[in-house]
């Protein structure tokens, strides 16, 4: 994955994720997600939080794609994506103020809305009901299929069809998985 040349220009690069940025992913994810933790789950609560995002992290580096975000070789975010043999999920892109609406949030989206595209699998993420870049994905031909208390379930279908009986949606995904057990 390469970054497009108007944000190289601006300064940004991407490294693969590593062992050594746990403690400023948990940074950046306090600054990205406390408000939606403190709105839908009663708070922010850091030593609860430290041990799901040391989890969370852990898990990430074995994704396809968990990339950290520099600025001028400062970390200033993170992005990472699970290819699986039939879907792509695990969606994060984790973005501080200042970066925000720069263009990585769209080079991003680009990158796996064209790999859904080419490998013929859908991709589902959440976003929290309050999140503003919930209408970015829109934008990109995300649809809302379903919601729980706190997050919209979306989906992308390279053929641009989120009808939630198809064979791809989660539901069925999750009947599939009960009746190969």
């Amino acid at each position: 994955m390469v970054l497009s040349e108007d944000l190289i220009v601006k300064g940004f690069s991407l490294q693969d994720a590593d062992e050594n940025d746990l403690e400023k992913y948990i940074d950046i994810k306090r600054i990205c997600h406390k408000k939606y933790i403190d709105n839908y789950y009663g708070g922010w609560i850091e030593d609860i939080q430290v041990i799901i995002n040391t989890d969370s992290f852990h898990r990430m580096l074995k994704y396809s794609c968990f990339k950290k975000i520099q600025l001028y070789n400062a970390t200033v975010g993170f992005f990472a994506f699970n290819e699986l043999p039939d879907k792509i999920s695990e969606i994060s892109l984790l973005l501080t103020e200042p970066v925000r609406q720069k263009g990585i949030e769209a080079f991003y989206l680009r990158h796996i809305t064209t790999l859904s595209k080419q490998v013929n699998k859908p991709i589902f993420l959440y976003v929290y009901k309050s999140d503003p870049v919930q209408e970015l994905y829109k934008q990109f031909g995300f649809k809302i299929y379903d919601q729980s208390r706190a997050h919209y379930l979306l989906s992308f279908n390279q053929d641009n069809t989120n009808d939630i009986n198809q064979s791809y949606d989660s539901r069925s995904y999750i009947n599939r998985i009960l009746i190969k057990g």
